[in-house]
């Protein structure tokens, strides 16, 4: 399933760069159009001393692995230089900050993932000013001027998780949804979760609970929200953070909760194998990162006589007991 995912995303965005394209392998404009060696190899070519760099919060995570791999392995088939740089928290200011000291190299290109919806938006388009791509990914900043937005379609993603977990709690009850509040990303993931449930299952109630984009936090914050609400059937940890806290605030209150986590960090997906959890959602890391990469270079070099595809949905798999052998990372 894994494999199958990748190959669609891959299909549907090389056939958008291809209508994007004005015929010519390299383009036919200053900055690609005298590439020659991607005009002989009909391939794209690039200088290993032009650099592009993945931006972040929460910098420490396993997630990002996968999506610089992806990065990272893009930038090697073509030749140019991929870095990794971060904030460690969810600190809006120290995410601008680590932002600025990266426009101040002039970078070729810059995929971001943004700590939050609006507030890098004027350090994006400060970069852009600068003749630097930028994209965003996974947490999209969408009143900024970036060129794409790749990532999980987050509303949709919120929808497919309650049409999983909201079954299994028999339609009815208090369900705990542990989240970043405030990031683009998880707000998304939770509104498509509501309105789902408002329109299938109104018997179902939310209980909205922060875990301010640290473990400790939102472990500490849930225990206390089932502490509280003796009647939640069920918990739907929204993030990356929730996926690690969530289900061991639920197994310390030593509750019969079903238990829907996000991303596939190997903790998590041990709980997924032992039946600990009910499931994890797994997103297209690797695509995020690999197809930022390509859709930077491509602008970056005037690849293209059109603007590039505004958003590409990586899509997402729920991981049961089933499948989740898949998703273990390669030794």
């Amino acid at each position: 399933m894994k494999k199958f995912l990748a190959l669609v995303i891959a299909i549907t965005l090389a056939l958008s760069l291809a209508a994007c394209s004005d015929g010519s392998a390299a383009g036919d404009n200053n900055t690609g159009g005298n590439n020659k060696e991607a005009n002989k190899t009909g391939g794209y070519v690039g200088k290993s001393s032009d650099e592009y760099f993945m931006v972040t919060f929460l910098s420490g995570i396993d997630y990002w692995k996968y999506c610089f791999e992806g990065f990272e392995d893009a930038a090697k088939s073509i030749g140019v230089t991929a870095k990794y740089t971060g904030q460690t928290d969810t600190d809006v200011a120290g995410q601008v900050a680590v932002l600025e000291q990266v426009i101040a190299q002039n970078p070729k290109g810059i995929a971001v993932t943004a700590v939050n919806s609006t507030a890098l938006a004027d350090t994006i388009d400060s970069a852009i000013k600068k003749g630097i791509s930028v994209v965003s990914f996974d947490s999209d900043s969408p009143t900024s001027n970036r060129s794409a937005y790749l990532g999980t379609g987050n509303y949709a993603a919120g929808q497919k998780s309650a049409e999983f977990l909201v079954p299994l709690v028999n339609n009815k009850g208090k369900i705990a949804v542990l989240y970043t509040v405030g990031a683009e990303n998880s707000e998304s993931r939770v509104q498509g979760f509501e309105d789902w449930c408002n329109e299938n299952a109104p018997g179902i109630s939310l209980i909205k609970v922060n875990n301010a984009g640290d473990t400790t936090v939102g472990t500490d914050n849930l225990a206390a929200a089932l502490q509280a609400n003796d009647d939640i059937v069920g918990v739907f940890c929204v993030d990356g953070v929730a996926g690690t806290a969530g289900p061991t605030a639920v197994a310390e209150s030593k509750k019969d909760i079903r238990v829907l986590a996000f991303d596939v960090d190997v903790t998590v997906l041990d709980k997924v194998k032992s039946g600990e959890i009910d499931g994890t959602v797994a997103q297209g890391m690797y695509n995020m990162g690999y197809w930022s990469m390509m859709m930077l270079f491509t602008e970056a070099n005037g690849l293209s006589a059109k603007a590039l595809p505004e958003n590409l949905d990586t899509g997402v798999v729920i991981v049961t007991k089933e499948n989740v052998d898949e998703y273990y990372p390669k030794k």
